[in-house]
């Protein structure tokens, strides 16, 4: 098939745009880095357009692109993130805090556990990070990770499965302080 002609990719544009931008805003919980996101997966989409062989649809091949973007961008700010200081450990619990330092202690704990997930998460193995984000975080379907891995839905299933097993065993020793919440 030949590469997208400029009256079909403004075409593809004007009915993808909002469909994408609400993938991207799944994915990276951020409407500036999604409209970013939107703006380069288009701008490679039409770079490489002459890649596009017509053996899915048009809007599949877009979304593989945005989700590759993503991956990339993902992994750039998780290299940064490791380059930084870590934060420090859970403040005590043995003592009882007061009015507003309850509050900011709240606050603390939950982002002493956001880091922790993110940790885990970021200790799964590749395939089976990517199957559980696209999951469980930017709420598709089993069969569109499929299409967006390019791999078979039972092996999706099973990296989902195996994803949910090791961040258990991974979270178990948070979980008392998860459970004052």
């Amino acid at each position: 098939m030949r590469a997208f002609e400029r009256a079909e990719f403004r075409i593809l544009f004007d009915e993808q745009r909002e469909p994408l931008f609400r993938f991207l805003l799944r994915l990276t919980r951020n409407p500036t880095d999604a409209e970013d996101l939107l703006q380069e997966t288009f701008l490679t989409v039409w770079r490489k357009r002459e890649l596009f062989e017509g053996r899915g649809s048009a809007a599949g091949f877009l979304r593989r692109t945005a989700y590759r973007l993503f991956l990339n961008q993902s992994e750039l700010s998780a290299r940064r993130t490791s380059l930084a200081p870590q934060a420090g450990e859970l403040p005590r619990t043995d003592e009882e805090p007061q009015g507003e330092s309850l509050a900011a202690e709240r606050a603390e704990t939950i982002s002493f556990l956001v880091q922790r997930v993110r940790a885990a998460l970021d200790e799964l193995p590749e395939p089976t990070r990517t199957a559980f984000v696209l999951f469980r975080y930017a709420g598709l379907s089993c069969a569109e990770v499929a299409a967006t891995q390019g791999a078979p839905q039972k092996t999706v299933e099973t990296r989902i499965a195996r994803a949910t097993q090791l961040l258990a065993e991974k979270l178990r020793p948070y979980r008392h302080h998860a459970a004052n919440f």
